[in-house]
């Protein structure tokens, strides 16, 4: 039998493929001839709210949280990401992100929880059938009942080279994480940016040329 703990952990651990896509779309925009220097010359947005969503998003399992309260730290993490889409929604890709975000917010606020299918969770390879039982899905996380509401969005998806099971809404989040880090080196033909000398300027605001300018941001 496998180490329930370790194997629990591997698929608890589901915000590593919205990591992992965000990577991926960064080194094809490098491996295409995008540059750092790419970068729009525009700062995100309210930064703090994507670590402030993070943290909520681990607190349960980090103080133990009880599962009233941990649904409640898990949605309080979703709306502190979907806010921060939503003032980011003029860069490429964060309109897919805050779709995949509404997605998982809607079928835990549905169902005060996360649904899993068991069935996934044995195709993922993280469980026999005879091991589910013993199978503790942590804070903000309930096997799938029939009376689910939204259940098809739940965690349905057995992603075994991850060692994950996840929702469509993480599917969708993955590919705007993707386009978002792609589009954010914006990566042309021959390597070079369309984005030249006289067309710049003509897209920047004039506080925007000043923060270019400024050595103080």
């Amino acid at each position: 039998m496998r180490p329930e703990g370790a194997q629990w952990r591997r698929y608890g651990c589901a915000m590593r493929l919205a990591v992992l896509a965000l990577l991926g779309g960064l080194a094809l925009a490098g491996v295409l001839g995008g540059r750092l220097g790419n970068l729009p010359a525009e700062r995100l947005r309210w930064p703090v709210l994507a670590f402030v969503a993070v943290a909520l998003y681990w607190a349960p399992s980090v103080v133990g949280a009880a599962r009233p309260a941990a649904v409640a730290l898990l949605l309080c993490s979703y709306a502190a990401l979907l806010t921060f889409a939503a003032v980011n929604l003029r860069l490429a890709g964060m309109a897919v992100v805050a779709l995949g975000l509404g997605l998982n917010a809607a079928v835990i606020l549905a169902n005060g929880g996360m649904p899993v299918d068991p069935a996934a969770v044995v195709a993922a390879g993280l469980a026999g059938p005879e091991e589910l039982r013993s199978i503790d899905l942590g804070p903000g996380r309930q096997w799938q009942a029939g009376d689910d509401r939204l259940a098809g969005l739940g965690d349905v998806v057995p992603v075994r080279a991850l060692d994950e099971v996840v929702s469509f809404g993480d599917l969708i989040l993955a590919a705007g994480l993707a386009n978002v880090g792609f589009r954010l080196l914006r990566p042309v033909a021959g390597g070079r940016s369309k984005d030249t000398g006289r067309g710049r300027a003509r897209r920047r605001r004039p506080h925007q040329l000043v923060a270019l300018v400024s050595p103080v941001r």
